[in-house]
C-alpha cells in the first residue's frame, strides 16, 4: 500500500518515484446502476478513469445516456482495475460474485464492496486474497458482523469497515432531515422526494 511504501522510505534520502500508485486511466466497472451505482458514475467523471457498467436491466441507450460503455458481467471483470458492487441482495444476485467470477479479474484488481456482503462468496474470496492476487475493501460482509476469526480481520490486502459508508458523524443528522422533510411533503399533500418503489426493488440498491 502508500501508507507501507512511504514507511518503507524512512531510512532513504529523497521521496523518489512511487511505482505503482495512482488510479489515472484505470477502468472502474460498476456493478449496477442503482441509484448509488448512478451517483458514483457521475462523481468519477472528473478522474480521467475509465468507468464502465454492467447491469442486466439497464440497455446500451441507457447507459450511453450514464456516459458508459455496459458490458457483460464477465467482461467487466476481465477488464476492470477496481470493480465496486452496487447492486441489491435478492435470490438472483446472492453470490454474484463467486469463485468463478473473482477469477476472472486481473491480478493487482481490487474488489469494493458498499452494498450488501452476500453478493460475494465469501469463502472464494477469502481463498483468493490468501493468493495475494486480489485485494478488497469490504463495508459490508456475510455474515455480518464477522466472526471474530474471521481471515478477513488479518489478511493485508482486505481492508473492512463496519457498515458505515455514508452513516457517521453529520450524515446521521442528514438521514433523520431527510425523513423529516419526507413526512412534511406527505403532510402537505405533496409527492414524496424518495420514493420506494416495489416495481423497483429487485434491482436498485
Amino acid at each position: 500500500t502508500a501508507r507501507e511504501r512511504l514507511r518503507g522510505t524512512r531510512a532513504h534520502p529523497g521521496w523518489g518515484v512511487v511505482p505503482g500508485i495512482g488510479n489515472l486511466g484505470r477502468r472502474v466497472g460498476v456493478i449496477g446502476a442503482s441509484r448509488i451505482g448512478r451517483r458514483v458514475l457521475e462523481l468519477l467523471r472528473p478522474f480521467d478513469l475509465r468507468p464502465a457498467l454492467a447491469d442486466p436491466y439497464v440497455d446500451a441507450a441507457r447507459a450511453a445516456e450514464l456516459g458508459v460503455p455496459l458490458l457483460a458481467l464477465d467482461d467487466l471483470l476481465r477488464t476492470s482495475d477496481i470493480v465496486t458492487l452496487h447492486a441489491p441482495e435478492t435470490p438472483r444476485t446472492r453470490h454474484l460474485l463467486g469463485r468463478r467470477e473473482l477469477a476472472l479479474m486481473p491480478d493487482g484488481a481490487t474488489l469494493i464492496n458498499t452494498a450488501r456482503g452476500g453478493l460475494v462468496d465469501h469463502d472464494a474470496l477469502i481463498a483468493e486474497l490468501r493468493t495475494g492476487r486480489l485485494s478488497a475493501i469490504l463495508d459490508v460482509t456475510d455474515p455480518e458482523p464477522l466472526p471474530a476469526d474471521s481471515p478477513l480481520y488479518d489478511l493485508p490486502n482486505a481492508f473492512v469497515t463496519p457498515h458505515l459508508a455514508g452513516s457517521q458523524g453529520n450524515e446521521l443528522a442528514r438521514l433523520g432531515a431527510t425523513v423529516a422533510e419526507e413526512a412534511a411533503r406527505l403532510g402537505r399533500g405533496a409527492g414524496v422526494a424518495y420514493p420506494v418503489e416495489w416495481a423497483a426493488l429487485e434491482h436498485e440498491a
